[in-house]
């Protein structure tokens, strides 16, 4: 069995500790750190309080007509193109089509 790249890793990791052996205070700072930052993170997690909000309750909005300012066709000419409708879902495209009959709106895609 090869074994090449586990002689590899350990002549790697020997020269990393004999590097970090001949500079302690640098050893001992870069410890300190990890530590303090670590520590901050935890503290932190630990002090700040978490707001959930929800659920929403909303006005009920009929589905029968476009709101007024979509009907407007000197603001927004021409139809209207629905930008995101995935093609592979079934049930997507049916409510799509419901959509554009039940409104009776040029709607393109």
């Amino acid at each position: 069995m090869d074994f090449s790249w586990f002689y590899q890793f350990m002549a790697l990791l020997w020269k990393n500790f004999t590097l970090k052996r001949r500079r302690l205070v640098a050893l001992f700072v870069e410890f300190i750190l990890t530590l303090l930052f670590a520590g901050t993170l935890l503290l932190t997690r630990k002090i700040l309080t978490i707001n959930l909000y929800g659920p929403f309750s909303y006005s009920l909005q009929t589905l029968d007509e476009l709101p007024a300012f979509l009907g407007m066709p000197s603001i927004f000419p021409g139809p209207w193109e629905l930008a995101f409708v995935p093609s592979k879902s079934v049930v997507v495209k049916s409510i799509v089509d419901h959509v554009k009959r039940d409104l009776h709106y040029n709607f393109t895609g």
